[in-house]
Order: C-alpha cells, then sequence, then structure tokens
C-alpha cells in the first residue's frame, strides 16, 4: 500500500470518526448497569472493547453479542452502533461487546478478523470472571462488520470452551473478488459505489489472491464448507450494491443445512440502518432484537433439556422463518 493511499485512508478515518448515525436512540431509553471501556490483549495489540452491561434480576451467566461496526474494513468506530448496542443490552439482558478492531491498510487481511476471534476466545476463557455464558454467543456486523462476523463465526464451529448461536449479517460486502463495476444498483448514486469498493478492497488485501480465500469472501466457500454454521439472520437493501452477493450467499447458506432468517428491505440503500428512512431502520433493529432472543432463548432451553414457544408470527419479520 502506497504512502497516498494509506494518506487517503487516515483521512476517510477522520471523516467517519464525525460522522453521525441519523438513527438513534436516547440513552435514557435503555438504562444499563455499567458501561465501561476495557483493552483486551491480543497478538494485534489491545483491542478497545465497549461493554454495555444490563440491569438484570437473575444471576445466572448473561449470553454475549459481539458487535463488529462498518467501515470498508479502512474506517468506522464502534461509537457508531454506540445507540443499538444499548438497546440490544438493555431489552435482550445480554452483554453487548462492542470491538474497535484494527484496520487496514496498517492491519490487512486477515488481522481484523483474527483479532476479532482473539476477542471472542477471551471472552470464553473469562467467562466465569465476567459472569458470562460461552455456549450463548452471537456475533453480528454491518457491512465490512458482516464480512468479519461470519468470519468469526466460521472460525467459531466445533470450538471446545465456545459455541455461537447466531450470526447477524447486516447489507454485508461477502465477495471482495468481484469487480467492484459489476455490482450494480437500482438507484442512479447508490451510497456504497464502485470507486470506494476498489479503494477499500486494495486497503484490506494485501495481495490480491486474498480475495479468493472463503474468510476474505464468504460467498466463495464451498456449499461443503458452510455446513455448521450457525442458524443466520441476513438483511440486504433494494439500492445497495452488495445487494446480490447477501442474498446469494443466503441461499448458500440454505444449501448447506443453515435456517436463514433474510429479509431484503425495499426503496433503502447501504447503511439505512443507521442513516434512514427511520420507520424501516426501527424495523431491521426490531429483526435483529427477535432474532437473538429467539437464538439465546432456544440455546438455554437446549441447555436444560426444554423446549421454546417460537415467537409470535408477526414478530417474524424475515423472508424464511425458523422452524
Amino acid at each position: 500500500m502506497n504512502v497516498l493511499s494509506t494518506l487517503k485512508a487516515k483521512l476517510l478515518r477522520a471523516f467517519a470518526k464525525r460522522m453521525k448515525a441519523k438513527f438513534t436512540y436516547d440513552a435514557a431509553q435503555y438504562p444499563l448497569r455499567l458501561f465501561e471501556e476495557k483493552l483486551i490483549p491480543t497478538e494485534w495489540g489491545p483491542a478497545r472493547a465497549l461493554f454495555y452491561w444490563p440491569h438484570t434480576p437473575s444471576s445466572e451467566p448473561l449470553p454475549v453479542y459481539l458487535n463488529l461496526h462498518g467501515g470498508g474494513f479502512v474506517a468506522g468506530v464502534p461509537e457508531h452502533d454506540d445507540s443499538y448496542c444499548r438497546r440490544l443490552a438493555h431489552n435482550l439482558g445480554c452483554l453487548v461487546v462492542n470491538l474497535d478492531y484494527v484496520l487496514a491498510p496498517e492491519y490487512p487481511f486477515p488481522a481484523g478478523l483474527r483479532q476479532s476471534f482473539a476477542v471472542l476466545e477471551w471472552l470464553a476463557e473469562q467467562a466465569t470472571t465476567l459472569g458470562i455464558d460461552p455456549q450463548r454467543i452471537a456475533v453480528g456486523g454491518h457491512s465490512a462488520g458482516g464480512n468479519l462476523a461470519t468470519g468469526v463465526a466460521n472460525l467459531a464451529r466445533e470450538h471446545q470452551r465456545l459455541r455461537v448461536v447466531h450470526q447477524v449479517i447486516d447489507y454485508p460486502a461477502l465477495d471482495l473478488a468481484e469487480d467492484p463495476e459489476l455490482k450494480l444498483s437500482t438507484c442512479d448514486k447508490p451510497l456504497l459505489g464502485p470507486g470506494l469498493m476498489r479503494f477499500f478492497n486494495r486497503c484490506y488485501l494485501s495481495d490480491p489472491a486474498h480475495a479468493r480465500d472463503p474468510l476474505a469472501s464468504p460467498l466463495l466457500a464451498t456449499v461443503e464448507q458452510l455446513q455448521g454454521m450457525p442458524p443466520t439472520t441476513l438483511i440486504t437493501a433494494e439500492h445497495d450494491i452488495l445487494r446480490a452477493e447477501g442474498q446469494a450467499y443466503a441461499q448458500k447458506l440454505r444449501q448447506a443445512g443453515v435456517v436463514v432468517n433474510e429479509k431484503m428491505f425495499t426503496d433503502c440503500d447501504h447503511m439505512f440502518t443507521h442513516l434512514g428512512p427511520d420507520a424501516t431502520a426501527q424495523e431491521a433493529w426490531q429483526l435483529i432484537e427477535d432474532s437473538l432472543r429467539e437464538a439465546f432463548a432456544r440455546a438455554g432451553c437446549a441447555m436444560r433439556g426444554t423446549s421454546v414457544k417460537p415467537l409470535p408470527e408477526h414478530v417474524h419479520h424475515a423472508d424464511q422463518q425458523a422452524p
């Protein structure tokens, strides 16, 4: 990565830090027991993570949701997802860990992915101290964070000390090998264009051949390689240039026997959960919340040997519902 591209990445990062989501929640609406920042030791340096601790009357270990922000692997900060993390922690009674993973081009693939997975393993190792349940973990992310989230879920399969029970993939980038010029939008000026996408890929992939690695481009994984992935909530937006690869990944997961809760939001573009329209953003966040609630409940009942009632029909917003 040349000096000019590195400078451009830093300028984009500075701009992204000043950005504010248009659709947010009042923090007072979702009070927490504790909000704190922790530095988690990893091979790539200390990982800054925001911890959202809910008020809960139970002394049982808490389920955990690991959130990975968007930003093309180059920019973005966990604070962009702050109000949503507060909502999820409060409403679900789970610990939300909002991670500030390392960014490209300083840390190209697979550093951000491997660091995110290392944080997941650290959480499992510290489960007793933290009071969390390592067998009830969900991961999720937006855009590039969606790519990382499904990569983390892939790495966590058959892990001895932890279990990912659900993954949330929100308008994800899943095929870095395809020429961005071939990724078309249904509107004239999509938020995420081919030029910006190409820049993100150059920063993230120090070797262009890495684009063919299924951990960089999850859509390129074979059906066999996706078997055993956790149940999935996958969100796409009608006008987003990433819509087609998100829908194709949902289909491939189904072929691998994975339960997929999929929803394409009409008349929306990339980042609509943060930028609006407000009513649609609210619907998407409700879908995420409902999916996680059911996943945590199912995992808890499975451990106790009991059954869980399915969610009422009206809260299933997806095209395919979990049985």
